[in-house]
């Protein structure tokens, strides 16, 4: 059984009470019985604990704050491996941990390459180096994004770009891609960007801070001979979860195509200006949305069972939406009707004449075939009581709905509105009312 795996395992957690670190603990403690699991987080107990209260129900957030399984360390990620803990406590992590979830990211996607260096890429390089010299270390899971390689959009010609569960060298494939990237990111730190990144068009810094991100984890395993220890998941859009650790789980920074459905509730226009090369954008570009909770089932599954290298989190083919689907779920949710259609254009992704979700969100209009192959594969060894149990894929088979997520989009909207020095009334007026989902029903079971 999967879940067997995780019994009597020592864990360590970045990021736990973020969007995805919430649900893969939420998980993990409710299905297993590991022996210890250390979270790191700024601010120690008191703060993380505020932090699950206030986005979970309490059924929910028990099994995170009372749990003797959780201990809280009161650090930070950064430029060294110490994160602000004494040296006691980082002997005492090398010697038990056996599998560390790098979840912790900022989540700011137009930060420059300079400041991603801090927040993204540094923390990343030298947890790793880290993690590495763990003698009971069976796993490093590495959290990045499937749109790590969203400039692929930019050097094919097809609407519909594929995208395997590999590395794409950003030089020429029979280049050794980890020596650049050691080169890349020397240079990243004396002058806050690098070649490669000035000749490949990335929607976001982020993405790219992402991609090297990627190359330099692997390159720090090659050094020591332990490629076989890396998983690194690619999760496409996050979305609110399916099934667990209640349908509809959000955070209120955690969905990008939430923020999008904000700025659409408070655009005045009848026409949202939105870039495209496809011929038919409307059915053509789509969006991977995938819900956390099969990000989290396919992370669990796949360290259980021992899988290595790329694995993307995604809705897949099957599952992502068309551009007409998401922005119909936008119009349903809108309280005054207003027929705000799409006005599609061929101007850069970066054009300043976008509408804002365009300039903010930058991948509508584009369409990704992302493959999810190694996850088809594991199903494969999997039993039909296990995959009863398991949440691998979005389900789809009711349409695109934004009704759980009212709260989290009049909380955007407000923010738009502010920023915008619109009255916050705006808001109001055009946002469906909606309580935090985690508070609608009292009774969800842990």
């Amino acid at each position: 059984m999967i879940w067997d795996y995780y019994d009597g395992k020592t864990l360590f957690i970045t990021g736990g009470t973020g969007f995805i670190g919430t649900a893969l603990l939420c998980r993990l403690l409710s299905q297993s019985s590991p022996k210890q699991v250390y979270v790191l987080c700024r601010g120690g107990s008191d703060k993380a604990k505020a932090k699950w209260s206030n986005i979970l129900p309490p059924p929910v957030a028990n099994i995170l704050t009372q749990s003797k399984r959780i201990t809280i360390l009161d650090g930070e990620l950064g430029n060294t491996a110490t994160m602000n803990l004494s040296e006691e406590t980082l002997q005492m992590l090398k010697q038990t941990v056996h599998i560390v979830f790098h979840a912790a990211s900022s989540v700011q996607l137009h930060n420059s390459l300079r400041e991603l260096a801090y927040a993204v890429l540094a923390p990343s390089i030298c947890l790793t180096q880290y993690a590495l010299k763990f003698p009971s270390l069976e796993r490093f899971v590495f959290f990045s994004t499937a749109y790590a390689n969203a400039h692929l959009w930019k050097v094919h010609e097809s609407t519909d770009v594929s995208v395997d569960e590999r590395i794409y060298p950003l030089g020429r494939e029979e280049e050794d891609y980890y020596k650049i990237a050691l080169q890349a990111w020397s240079t990243i730190q004396k002058t806050g960007s690098s070649d490669e990144y000035d000749t490949h068009d990335f929607p976001w810094p982020y993405a790219y801070a992402k991609h090297l991100a990627e190359r330099l984890v692997l390159q720090k395993a090659v050094e020591r001979n332990k490629m076989d220890k890396i998983l690194i998941i690619r999760p496409s859009v996050l979305g609110p979860a399916d099934r667990f650790p209640y349908p509809g789980f959000a955070t209120s920074e955690g969905a990008p195509s939430t923020a999008c459905a904000a700025a659409y509730m408070l655009h005045p226009g009848r026409q949202i200006r939105l870039s495209t090369r496809c011929e038919n954008p409307d059915q053509e570009s789509t969006i991977d949305e995938v819900p956390v909770d099969v990000v989290v089932d396919r992370t669990l599954v796949h360290v259980a069972l021992g899988t290595s290298g790329c694995v993307h989190a995604v809705s897949g083919e099957q599952g992502r939406l068309s551009t007409e689907e998401w922005l119909h779920a936008f119009k349903k949710e809108r309280r005054i009707p207003w027929k705000a259609a799409p006005f599609w254009t061929t101007e850069d992704w970066h054009s300043p004449n976008l509408h804002q979700m365009a300039r903010q969100f930058k991948i509508i209009g584009t369409s990704f075939a992302f493959s999810q192959e190694r996850t088809v594969r594991a199903v494969e060894k999997l039993g039909a009581r296990e995959m009863e149990d398991l949440q691998l894929f979005a389900d789809r088979s009711k349409p695109c709905s934004l009704r759980l997520r009212r709260h989290h989009i009049y909380h955007q909207a407000v923010q738009v509105a502010k920023r915008k020095k619109w009255p916050v009334w705006s808001a109001r007026l055009l946002c469906r009312k909606g309580k935090p989902v985690a508070h609608l029903d009292r009774k969800v079971k842990a």
